[in-house]
Formats: structure tokens, C-alpha cells, sequence
């Protein structure tokens, strides 16, 4: 649930994982209704989406998920798409 870096970070129970096309980013979808990034390269967290139960579309912490089941990245990597119940 704690953005950082390598063992610094913490999910909580992690549901779907998406990895960018060039292979520099995982997008990682967790029970804590999150949407996380993780850079390969160094190992940093930080959160890109959600900020507490619920179902409304947004940017960032505007965005409310449901348990997120299922994040997928475009094959150009310009839209991350994160379904919910």
C-alpha cells in the first residue's frame, strides 16, 4: 500500500499485472483499489491511479475502482485500461 523503491514498496494483494511494450514498466492492479507503476530500471512505485473504493472515471486520484481484476496497456503504450467490477 506504500509507494517507494525496491522492498520500500508495498502492495496489497496484487491482482493483474500489464507490462509496457518496450519492457521498461509494469502497471500492477491491487485489492487496495490502486493502480500502480513500477519502473524495471530501478525498481520505484509510485501510484497512478485510484484513491479509494467506488466507480468514477478520472485522472490519477480522481479515479475510483471496485477491485480493479484487470489492467492492459495499448500496443503503443499511450492508454493503460484497467476493468473493474
Amino acid at each position: 500500500e506504500e509507494d517507494g523503491v525496491g522492498g520500500a514498496a508495498e502492495f496489497y494483494f496484487p491482482i493483474s499485472v500489464a507490462i509496457s511494450p518496450d519492457g521498461s514498466t509494469l502497471f500492477v492492479a491491487d485489492d487496495d483499489n490502486k493502480i500502480r507503476r513500477v519502473e524495471v530500471s530501478t525498481g520505484a512505485v509510485t501510484t497512478v491511479a485510484g484513491s479509494g473504493r467506488g466507480s468514477v472515471d478520472g485522472v490519477g486520484d480522481a479515479a475510483q475502482f471496485d477491485s480493479p481484476d484487470e489492467v492492459a496497456i495499448s500496443l503503443d503504450g499511450s492508454t493503460l485500461l484497467v476493468s473493474s467490477r
